[in-house]
């Protein structure tokens, strides 16, 4: 079924890919049971209504199970996955403030990384893991997820996925130096994820870095820190009830993919002494923290809620993971809604919660366990 008549037809300018193609034909030849003849000079009422269902059907299909059907389930090595899925190929870098000819300021605080131990992420986070990785063709792309984590109780997950494509992408779209992507020399959209749980917030919002040890020129490798501002103040949205990836191919190709459910990560909860409500939240891969006493009010009786400047967590051995102080911010992505304290942070490596004897932040000290 070509361009003109699906216009005729559903009486709309449709941009069929030839994937939507192939489906039409696929649909039509099961009603007819025989090969379409090159020209049709008309239908009868009847076959334009059930050709016309037949057509809006393949074209939904289109958008979500036509993907679907070519998903293919793809070994992974789990070594490379618990390395990559923690930021194992990333960079660290030093405190930076650069300006443009224009004027405009670049600012990076300092970042530390810590080396990945693959026997204990895997002891923390291969019963979490799914169970095989998952792949798409999507026009000259391959969009392959090796794998992902999901912390339902802090709203946080990290996903580690590979775009290829054979064409190659544009030149100085990855800052090496950082491990990032240069949004403004990237020709697409990346890939944005969602939960499939129904909730007011569906959006996960999320920042890629770029493993530089597995990236080309024609393959780029990322990590992606995941966090829903609002899920935990909402029912909270389920790992068991998977993800749902919308892809934008930065042309016309528009796929909604899922990715199946997993177990989430376990999670420890720390009390404020003073109120008995829960202070911090915190797992493997994140933290949810309640910044309520960041709260103060002016004289007028207005509302201030002030930046937090100091957060870490200590160590049974004496060490400490500081997340962040002034200019050092070691956390892969933060999120947090400006109606509510409560702020949802991905680390940017692996923590055992055992480990954990406290956390502090601005002072305030909370005792672990």
């Amino acid at each position: 079924m070509d361009e003109k008549r699906l216009y005729d037809i559903l009486g709309q300018n449709v941009e069929v890919p030839d994937m939507v193609n192939k489906k039409l034909e696929q649909a039509y030849g099961l009603m007819s049971q025989k090969k379409r003849p090159a020209k049709r000079r008309g239908f009868r009422p009847v076959r334009t209504v059930l050709v016309a269902a037949a057509l809006i059907a393949a074209l939904c299909a289109t958008a979500t199970a036509a993907y679907q059907l070519f998903r293919q389930d793809v070994a992974v090595s789990k070594p490379q996955l618990v390395q990559g899925i923690l930021g194992g190929g990333g960079t660290a870098w030093d405190e930076e403030k650069n300006y443009d000819q224009m004027g405009r300021l670049s600012y990076w605080p300092k970042r530390e990384l810590a080396p990945v131990d693959e026997e204990q992420a895997m002891k923390l986070l291969g019963d979490y893991l799914p169970e095989s990785g998952y792949q798409w063709q999507l026009e000259d792309f391959t969009f392959t997820v090796e794998g992902y984590v999901l912390d339902e109780h802090t709203s946080t997950g990290r996903i580690y996925y590979t775009i290829e494509r054979p064409s190659g992408f544009p030149e100085g779209v990855v800052d090496w130096e950082h491990g990032v992507l240069d949004f403004t020399k990237v020709d697409f959209d990346l890939p944005s994820f969602e939960p499939q749980t129904e909730v007011k917030w569906p959006w996960l919002g999320g920042r890629q870095y770029v493993d530089v040890t597995r990236s080309t020129p024609e393959k780029l490798v990322i990590v992606e820190a995941l966090g829903n501002p609002l899920a935990a103040s909402d029912a909270g949205w389920k790992a068991a009830d998977g993800l749902r990836v919308k892809f934008y191919d930065g042309k016309k190709a528009i796929a909604n993919l899922e990715l199946p459910g997993v177990e989430s990560l376990p999670a420890v909860t720390v009390k404020n002494p003073e109120t008995g409500e829960t202070a911090v939240t915190f797992s493997a891969i994140g933290m949810m923290l309640d910044t309520q006493y960041l709260r103060s009010y002016l004289p007028n009786g207005d509302e201030i809620h002030d930046m937090m400047k100091y957060l870490a967590l200590e160590y049974a051995d004496g060490t400490s993971y500081v997340i962040r102080d002034g200019g050092l911010d070691n956390a892969d992505y933060t999120c947090s809604d400006e109606k509510s304290t409560l702020h949802h942070i991905c680390f940017n490596r692996l923590v055992d919660p055992d480990r954990v004897t406290a956390v502090v932040v601005d002072g305030q000290r909370y005792e672990v366990g």
